[in-house]
């Protein structure tokens, strides 16, 4: 088969390695900015790209939603594979792209787009045939783990450990989608789509890692925990309920022995109780291999088709979780108060839904919430 790449930044440069290993795949041109352009191989003319006849797989990892909507659009409407990492496009489009590649015979295939190259997508794909899956938690995010290992371990505080994430190349030089947890926003749309079988309903906003210090990091220590930023979701009937947030997990948790920038994931459902995953979440090859695998799957003619025929939406109080919150002194609804200092108390709350954010953030907008898990 014949293929094109949009995009040749560190994603784009493991697929081409990549591509050698793969004999049944021919890479004709390679999609980058006019300012790189060396023709033939390098070519400015994506939508020319993306259109060809003898094309039939395009393997998409630009950054940000423009052109790679509208070249991942135009490639579906010309009956094309199209693989793709990009996680920011996939999430509010991917309703759209399954409804094209349905009607015209081509296909979309996201696997690096959530977990790089831990094959979580795939095992969602091909456990939800067989039952309902119940939930999943997981880490979603390299940096931000790294970030909080780093504080764990060594005690920096975060603006210390994001320094040295970014120089060791685990971070961007604007880390926002990271810390702030915008990146698993969309990892987590994505997942609850493929896993629930359905069209897109809009989650909560969700928390990041900025909020967090060393006396948090003392605190967890103190009572046996690890803080992770993490991923909740749960299924039940024709509703679902997702949570971003940090975490103080218990130290025998599974995800709470996640080390550096790797990535893990639980998924639960009814024959297996939980099935765990790990690896690199991110990273040239790793992410790669994804996309290199998604394209074997196309070549040998079983790719796991996306069906989102269901309409499921949002229901917050299906999710009761434990809390812990750092804000200002004075707030009277808590299970438990632990005082810092005249300014500060620690809160704690039982069995709540993710509600509890706006009432929290009401009282105090500088507040630290993280989930509270045994």
């Amino acid at each position: 088969m014949n293929a094109v790449l949009l995009g040749y930044g560190t994603v784009g440069k493991g697929v081409e390695i990549l591509c050698k290993n793969v004999k049944e795949l021919d890479l004709k041109q390679v999609f980058v900015l006019p300012e790189y352009e060396d023709l033939p191989y390098f070519s400015n003319d994506g939508e020319g790209m993306v259109t060809r006849e003898d094309i039939d797989i395009v393997f998409e990892c630009l950054s940000g939603t423009e052109p790679s909507n509208t070249l991942i659009t135009l490639a579906l409407e010309h009956g094309k594979h199209v693989i793709t990492s990009n996680k920011a496009t996939v999430s509010p489009n991917l309703e759209r792209y399954v409804d094209i590649a349905k009607r015209t015979g081509g296909s979309i295939q996201i696997e690096a787009s959530v977990a790089g190259g831990i094959p979580f997508l795939d095992a969602i794909l091909k456990l939800q045939k067989l039952e309902p899956i119940r939930g999943y938690q997981g880490i979603f995010n390299g940096t931000s783990n790294y970030i909080l290992d780093q504080m764990q371990k060594n005690g920096m505080e975060l603006s210390v450990a994001l320094k040295q994430a970014q120089s060791m190349g685990y971070a961007e030089a604007d880390p926002t989608n990271d810390i702030e947890g915008i990146d698993v926003f969309y990892k987590t749309n994505i997942t609850n789509m493929l896993a629930y079988n359905t069209k897109n309903d809009t989650l909560r906003k969700p928390i990041g890692i900025t909020r967090l210090n060393t006396t948090d990091i003392q605190l967890a220590k103190e009572n046996g925990k690890v803080i992770r930023h993490i991923a909740v979701s749960k299924q039940q009937d024709c509703a679902f309920a997702s949570i971003i947030a940090p975490a103080f997990l218990h130290q025998g948790h599974y995800l709470a022995n996640v080390p550096d920038n790797y990535n893990a994931q639980l998924i639960f459902a009814d024959s297996f109780d939980y099935l765990g995953y790990f690896g690199q979440g991110a990273g040239q090859l790793a992410t790669a291999q994804a996309m290199l695998a998604n394209a074997i799957d196309t070549i040998e003619g079983r790719e796991r088709m996306i069906v989102l025929d269901q309409e499921k939406k949002i229901q917050e109080d299906l999710l009761k979780m434990d809390w812990i919150v750092r804000a200002k002194a004075g707030y009277e609804q808590a299970d438990k108060v632990e005082k810092i200092d005249d300014q500060e108390s620690y809160y704690w709350f039982q069995h709540k839904d993710a509600s509890l954010i706006d009432q929290i953030q009401n009282w105090d907008p500088e507040a630290m919430i993280a989930l509270w898990i045994e």
